[in-house]
């Protein structure tokens, strides 16, 4: 008798230490991004607490000096370790995400991505979960845009060589040719420090790709499958040799007042494509416009948007379910099955297999809607 309530006492005491533990570690939620304020996370701090359960937010300063996929791996592995850590919005783009992901599948931490495309990361982990249409819906909007409305079917395509724009480049001459269409040219963006490129003249190594692009046999749109940088630089150089060509930049390629200098009169023909805009309809889109530019005193990109809706979407289900790494992933598998989608500012959210939304914006004279999805 005396040995079963020892043991009885004995479980009681690593009950009771292991809950005093977890009251010594408040809810943390992992922000895979840097220290760049003010930002989204700057946004959602100032914004009234909904909740007691609300999660302390861990941003991504200081945890590694290294770049590329390496550094993705190290930010993870530190994460994972983090006291308390419940789940991770990030990381910034395929590559790194795709890196990081093996981490949080076996620390089994639910991982929301915002804005990387490449369709491997629906597959990779059950602790993964894509907040953005993947690379082959975004090619086949694309492919739509090109051949309805453009009237075109013939394209160029200059792409990132890695798994970002690797993948549109594959799923577009998929869709292209689904479509009755397809690609005349395509090549890779060198990866050389950008900066140098649009007052270089042409004799930089971008604008000789540019130039690779036959004229007596011009494409009827070029698209740009990179980051924005080298989409406008690139952009400028299209329209000098090929006036008048219509050109489409993906997801990465958020158009700021740089962007608009750069790109200079191409922009009348420059089209990008967006998982949110700021004039969506709807209270809560131009609620959280105001948030942003409140704070920030910036409009906000669709980046800033999704990064917005992930945040908020884990709080809410630390809110329901409460700070269990287990409950929140099996919340967020049940959005739009068992549970309502989560409706975010972005559109409903549930990680099945309802399409999310997708924009073909023009960037000048003013950003507006092109084409809806």
């Amino acid at each position: 008798m005396e040995l079963v309530l020892g043991r009885l006492l004995a479980v009681v005491a690593v009950v009771a230490g292991t809950a005093s533990c977890e009251r010594r570690h408040p809810v943390v939620v992992g922000y895979a991004f840097g220290d760049d304020h003010p930002n989204v996370l700057d946004v959602v701090r100032a914004r009234e607490s909904t909740g007691s359960r609300r999660p302390e937010i861990v941003d991504a300063t200081g945890m590694t000096i290294e770049q590329g996929p390496p550094g993705q791996v190290t930010m993870a592995s530190r994460f994972a370790a983090y006291p308390g850590l419940v789940a991770v919005v990030g990381h910034g783009d395929s590559r790194g995400t795709l890196a990081a992901a093996p981490v949080y599948d076996e620390a089994r931490i639910p991982l929301l991505v915002p804005t990387a495309t490449s369709r491997r990361l629906r597959t990779i982990s059950p602790w993964v979960f894509m907040l953005a249409p993947d690379d082959s819906a975004e090619a086949a909007f694309i492919a739509t845009f090109v051949v309805q409305t453009l009237r075109t079917r013939t394209a160029a395509v200059f792409y990132d060589n890695d798994e970002y724009g690797v993948g549109l480049r594959d799923f577009l001459r998929t869709a292209l040719a689904a479509r009755g269409a397809g690609v005349l040219f395509e090549a890779p963006i060198a990866e050389a420090p950008i900066g140098s490129f649009c007052d270089a003249g042409h004799q930089s190594a971008e604008a000789s790709l540019v130039r690779a692009m036959p004229r007596d046999r011009p494409p009827g749109v070029v698209i740009i499958a990179g980051r924005t940088p080298q989409a406008a630089c690139i952009g400028r150089r299209v329209h000098e040799r090929i006036a008048q060509t219509p050109i489409i930049g993906t997801d990465a390629v958020e158009p700021d007042s740089a962007f608009v200098r750069t790109v200079g009169a191409a922009a009348s023909h420059f089209y990008v494509v967006a998982f949110w805009y700021p004039g969506i309809p709807g209270d809560s889109s131009a609620a959280f416009t105001r948030a942003y530019e409140r704070v920030t005193g910036a409009m906000p990109h669709p980046t800033h948007a999704m990064l917005f809706d992930a945040l908020s979407l884990v709080e809410t289900a630390i809110r329901d379910v409460g700070g269990n790494r287990d409950a929140i992933r099996r919340y967020l598998a049940e959005l739009g099955v068992t549970r309502p989608a989560y409706q975010g500012i972005t559109g409903a959210i549930a990680f099945g297999s309802a399409p999310r939304p997708l924009y073909m914006l023009r960037v000048a004279p003013f950003l507006t809607l092109a084409s809806p999805q």
